[in-house]
């Protein structure tokens, strides 16, 4: 029988039978995996627990025909805050909601479990503005899986001077001049690309310093949501709630 032993983060759970939940984990040494946690949904059950969307665990699992099973599981945080604040749950779900429908079952990505479990610990704790966070979240997703967008040279010349649009679809920044060989651009402040390079050149010790005003927040946002769309060809429900609730 094999056995896995792991830090994980649960991304969401769904029952299954009269007492079970299957448990979608992102395992720091395994990638995503589904779990069945027995009895769980009885009140009583040592894996009641551990099924709580978000909250991190070590969990020793077993392998069956199907599914991987719960075995052990030992509770590290369980995100109360986050819990309690109706906005930032649809941020921590937004952010579980990417790695769940992107990443591939057993796909093991280091970088990406610790953005996630940074991310939430930094959303329960409020030490960054949460749409920066949710930015800097999806723009550091997409550089881990390969997708860095061109940020600083002109996608059709090269030039790196006089850059003032942005082409999801070609997958960067281009020139004043090349503008018209692009459909799918729009024009985007100076500011906000001297934010997006920052961003992404940056780790997060240094972006929770960052103050940034709202308009240029307002442009990365739609950056990062038309990238992500073009490039995986997703869309994000927890997206669309998160912003209705923001305008709420």
């Amino acid at each position: 029988m094999k056995f896995i032993k792991t830090e994980s983060i649960v991304l969401k759970s769904r029952l299954i039978g009269e007492s079970d939940k299957v448990v979608t984990l992102f395992t720091k040494s395994n990638g995503k995996i589904d779990a069945i946690a027995k009895g769980a949904r009885n009140s009583k059950s040592r894996f009641l627990g551990s099924s709580h969307p978000f909250s991190i665990g070590y969990y020793v699992l077993f392998e069956g025909q199907n599914y991987y099973y719960i075995d052990q599981w030992e509770l590290i945080h369980s995100f109360l805050k986050i819990d309690d604040d109706i906005l930032k749950l649809s941020y921590a779900s937004y952010f579980a909601d990417i790695v769940y429908k992107l990443l591939e079952e057993n796909e093991k990505n280091t970088n990406i479990y610790n953005l996630l479990k940074y991310s939430m610990l930094l959303l329960e704790r409020d030490l960054v503005d949460c749409d920066l966070l949710s930015i800097t979240f999806c723009l550091k997703f997409v550089t881990f899986m390969g997708y860095m967008p061109e940020v600083h040279h002109c996608l059709s010349c090269g030039r790196d001077d006089n850059i003032m649009y942005f082409s999801p679809l070609k997958g960067g920044v281009l020139c004043r001049d090349c503008k018209s060989s692009v459909d799918d651009i729009f024009y985007i402040k100076r500011e906000t690309l001297n934010t997006l390079r920052y961003l992404l050149s940056n780790g997060f010790g240094n972006v929770v310093k960052l103050r940034i005003q709202k308009d240029v927040l307002v442009e990365l946002d739609k950056i990062v949501t038309d990238y992500m769309s073009v490039h995986f060809d997703k869309n994000f429900q927890s997206k669309y709630f998160l912003d209705k609730l923001k305008n709420m």
